[in-house]
């Protein structure tokens, strides 16, 4: 893994001292644009955190395949794992270094299998800042998956969509991201109070422009209303007031969620192309701002669970068949 000035290692990630990261987004604006894509140039695992290591392994223990395709499902998206050909399912209490997904619509299990011709690693569910977890337990799952070997990741949730054209159950293929959860200094734990930064990441090159268009494809074969949008992110677990919502449109975003973003930066961080979704389970209206409930996200989410499949199926086989991507050792 490239090393930069002002760079440390921190249990299983590279975080940089904020002057590190300055310095590095110069080197960004610079040379960084002459490297080889993503796709082509994989960072080879490097984790520090022997926690990975064991996790990964305990996993191949049960279920010895190499997966292609990793995948995390948000809230009320679960459902999407049991649509998999499943070949073994690993209880997240079972795996070495997981902690409890207490969120509500989280069946908090690891689903083995093949989706469609790929062979499939899915998260039922993920670990959020607002259930106590540090930064490293929430990552935790991606870490194991490209230890594993995987070729690319695609990321679910469910979002607060913030234009009001939106509709329940539409789908937002993200292209970027605002990222106000890694910063919460709330607690011990926090990114802030260790002193660092998130891991290194090429700006909007997390979202693999190829794998979006594929994905936009698919969702317009079957009629499944989607747009690409901004992401922001923050710490939660409270519904945002109208008066957050307002500033929320107003930062650039689209949908505002809770999650998604610490593991798309880590999955980029390693050269894993990464294809976010976003289900819209509420549209703000601030002038006219209606009660959501977590049973009402769930429901919603559940709803478009068949879309998100296809969607996600037919664009992954797509996009891995295409680029040939080099799996991670």
């Amino acid at each position: 893994m490239r090393n930069f000035g002002g760079t440390e290692r921190l249990n299983g990630f590279q975080a940089a001292s904020y002057d590190g990261w300055r310095r590095t987004k110069f080197l960004q604006m610079g040379f960084f644009r002459f490297l080889p894509t993503l796709k082509s140039a994989r960072s080879m695992p490097e984790f520090s955190n022997p926690l990975i290591e064991e996790a990964a392994a305990f996993v191949s223990q049960r279920w010895p395949h190499q997966p292609e395709l990793g995948i995390i499902l948000g809230t009320g998206s679960g459902g999407v794992a049991d649509q998999l050909e499943v070949e073994q399912a690993i209880p997240y209490s079972e795996i070495p270094g997981f902690v409890r997904s207490t969120a509500v619509g989280h069946h908090g299990q690891v689903i083995c299998g093949r989706l469609g011709e790929l062979r499939t690693i899915a998260m039922q569910g993920r670990f959020h800042r607002y259930e106590g977890w540090s930064f490293d337990q929430m990552v935790l799952p991606t870490q194991m998956m490209i230890q594993l070997g995987i070729r690319a990741m695609a990321v679910t949730n469910a979002a607060g969509g913030v234009d009001p054209r939106m509709q329940v159950g539409d789908l937002i293929l993200l292209d970027s991201h605002i990222d106000l959860l890694s910063y919460w200094a709330g607690n011990q734990n926090s990114l802030i109070d260790r002193q660092c930064e998130r891991p290194q990441v090429l700006g909007d090159q997390a979202y693999d422009p190829d794998w979006l268009a594929l994905a936009q494809e698919s969702a317009a074969r079957h009629r499944v209303r989607c747009r690409p949008g901004t992401y922001l992110a923050l710490h939660g677990p409270n519904y945002e007031t109208r008066a957050e919502y307002r500033m929320v449109r107003r930062m650039g975003a689209d949908v505002v969620g809770m999650s998604t973003v610490p593991e798309v930066c880590i999955a980029s961080q390693f050269g894993v192309p990464v294809l976010a979704i976003s289900v819209v389970t509420n549209v703000a209206r601030p002038d006219a701002l209606t009660e959501t409930s977590g049973d009402a996200v769930v429901h919603a989410a559940k709803d478009v669970e068949q879309s998100l499949r296809l969607v996600i199926q037919e664009s992954a086989t797509a996009f891995l068949g295409r680029t040939g991507t080099p799996a991670a050792i």
